[in-house]
């Protein structure tokens, strides 16, 4: 029996299907699962899309580094454009100018608030892909866009942490199992987003603010969770504030189950909690990653002091409790299930 509310809606299983040129899956966000194309059936020894998916089975967490900062951009237009400090805006520009990276996943408004994947390559493409979106996009379809349609070698992917810890596991099960890993490991570089969870685009942005509060989602310029409140604004003037325990039932039942609030399978982690407004807190979890926020930082793109030892309590504290209502979320279900059973 495969227990439905689980799905993290990542892409991974898509974009490995693609990239074992099947291309037989796709995200259906209205089921909130992948599905397979009408036609089609799979090849009865496939399975890759299961077995690595992160929801089936965790992937293993190594071990590594974890430095707290506080970062602002040191650029005007991408400080306008972006929330809180612009920092992985500005890490994005950095690996791109660098050539560290030839393009970067991410995802950007493809109007009225709804989330689309891109591969960003310049600046202006970045700047259109800044700001938080808290609707879902199966961004690891990025990944097969940006190798079979834009034929790069080299990429850097921006995601939550459900969609790190799904391309951890599409990396290490396709180095074991399939060729897909060949193509997934031209990921170089990987910034998670720290995250509560997000939410049904029908249910929130339809159905809360547009219908409920009667605000037209075209003339939202921004969406910012801080505080336990999410923000709406337009411009300077904010059209609504509201609890995030009053949008709860809005939140996905896949987000309920996660148990990582910054993405420790990321080589930084980016978030807006415990800076002050106008910065970003940036955890470096890696060699690699300290490489290139070093880099950023010597050239400029950046300015970054060490986050306060209260700072850092309460990101900890914040990882503690997320992965507590994870585990709880689990267990509720799993004796749900059982009882549904008996």
């Amino acid at each position: 029996m495969i227990e439905k509310g689980k799905c993290a809606l990542c892409g991974g299983c898509v974009a490995t299907c693609r990239l074992l040129d099947y291309g037989y899956l796709s995200v259906d966000f209205s089921e909130e699962r992948p599905v397979i194309r009408e036609g089609q059936q799979c090849p009865p020894d496939c399975g890759y899309c299961y077995y690595q998916c992160p929801r089936v089975e965790k992937p293993e967490l190594r071990a590594g580094r974890e430095e707290m900062y506080e970062v602002a951009s040191t650029d005007e237009e991408i400080r306008k454009a972006c929330q809180d400090g612009g920092a992985v805006t500005l890490l994005l520009a950095y690996a791109l100018d660098d050539a560290i990276v030839e393009g970067c996943i991410t995802v950007a408004d493809k109007g009225e608030w709804k989330p689309e994947v891109q591969v960003a390559m310049n600046k202006a493409g970045l700047i259109k892909g800044a700001g938080s979106k808290y609707t879902p996009a199966a961004t690891l379809t990025g990944i097969a866009d940006a190798i079979l349609r834009d034929n790069l070698w080299s990429a850097a992917l921006v995601g939550t942490p459900c969609q790190m810890s799904s391309y951890e596991k599409m990396f290490v099960v396709g180095r074991d199992t399939h060729n897909a890993h060949n193509f997934s490991s031209h990921i170089k570089l990987r910034i998670g987003l720290f995250c509560m969870g997000c939410y049904s685009y029908e249910k929130l942005m339809k159905g809360h603010l547009e219908q409920e509060h009667g605000i037209d989602i075209s003339e939202i310029t921004k969406l910012q969770i801080s505080g336990d409140v999410l923000h709406v604004y337009t411009g300077e003037k904010e059209l609504l504030s509201t609890g995030i325990g009053d949008i709860e039932d809005y939140k996905r039942d896949g987000c309920k189950v996660c148990e990582d609030f910054t993405g420790v399978f990321s080589d930084i982690s980016v978030g807006n909690v415990s800076s002050p407004a106008g910065k970003s807190s940036v955890i470096i979890r890696t060699d690699f990653g300290r490489e290139v926020f070093e880099g950023a930082l010597e050239h400029g793109y950046i300015e970054a002091t060490p986050i306060a030892k209260s700072g850092a309590d309460l990101i900890h504290r914040l990882m503690k409790e997320k992965k507590e209502a994870g585990i709880a979320e689990k267990e509720r279900r799993k004796k749900r299930l059982m009882e549904q059973l008996k």
